[in-house]
């Protein structure tokens, strides 16, 4: 369904649906007064977007996801430096509540995902006997 809809739409479209999700989700918890920010931003961001993405630039490939090797190695290392630091911040939150004494089991949800994820991805990522690619050092 998502390849029916036009490159420069699709970011858009996912940053809407995912508002409406959070906005009734808002609107149960908090009430229709609170969601109302919610789903003004959620409209706002899709729209920015949606500009963004009509640009002729780097940004916006990547934003259609119609990048070019040298864009897609370059959201790859983004990707890598947003991993790196939401990991030490997820560490930093977690000492300060340490030092804070207040409740540390969702800290540890923050502790815990970056380490698992990094033993799937090696499991995922690594290379496999046979397949064709040379090893460095064999």
């Amino acid at each position: 369904m998502m390849k029916s809809i036009p490159p420069r739409l699709r970011a858009s479209v996912i940053m809407l649906v995912g508002g409406a999700v959070i906005t009734a989700v808002s609107v149960v918890a908090y009430g229709w007064s609170a969601s109302l920010g919610v789903g003004l931003i959620a409209v706002v961001a899709s729209a920015g977007y949606y500009v963004l993405a009509g640009r002729d630039s780097d940004f916006s490939a990547m934003l259609r996801e119609q990048a070019d090797e040298r864009q897609a190695y370059r959201r790859l290392r983004i990707q890598a430096l947003v991993g790196r630091i939401t990991t030490l911040a997820a560490g930093t939150a977690f000492l300060a509540a340490v030092a804070a004494k207040i409740t540390l089991w969702p800290f540890y949800i923050f502790i815990t995902v970056p380490g698992v994820t990094f033993l799937a991805g090696w499991l995922v990522y690594r290379d496999h006997p046979g397949s064709g690619e040379q090893q460095v050092g064999h």
